[in-house]
């Protein structure tokens, strides 16, 4: 997966230029990924049907969204700075930090997924309830 393949990256595993031509190839593959991940998510209502089965009331899908949003923005403000960075030929000076930031978001997704789950864990778990009782 094109998360995985950006988690790989390491600077010294190759020539810092193609390093730094991968990095924005795939942040941009990336943003367009997650894009359409939480497009799809937010159409069907995935987290917020998880969130009525569950009985866990609406905040906590809303919190989802709002999280949605921010790693979207966060993500594309990265991938314009790799970008930009690539134009003005400066990606491979800055490489590492660049890798920092997708560190962060890395860790911020991370934490979103394990969210959402917990949602749909909930859920799953008192609609089980509520069919053994019946």
């Amino acid at each position: 997966s094109v998360l995985h393949e950006l988690r790989n990256l390491r600077v010294g595993n190759a020539e810092a230029r193609t390093l730094a031509h991968e990095l924005v190839e795939l942040m941009s593959e990336l943003r367009d990924s997650i894009a359409l991940e939480f497009s799809l998510e937010e159409t069907y209502g995935f987290i917020e049907g998880a969130a009525r089965i569950g009985g866990l009331g609406m905040p906590d899908a809303a919190m989802s969204k709002i999280q949605h949003r921010e790693l979207y923005l966060q993500l594309n403000e990265l991938c314009e700075q790799v970008e930009e960075a690539q134009y003005r030929g400066t990606i491979a000076r800055d490489l590492q930090l660049y890798l920092e930031s997708f560190k962060r978001f890395d860790q911020a997704m991370h934490a979103h997924e394990e969210f959402e789950s917990e949602l749909i864990r909930c859920a799953l778990g008192v609609r089980a309830q509520r069919n053994r009782s019946s």
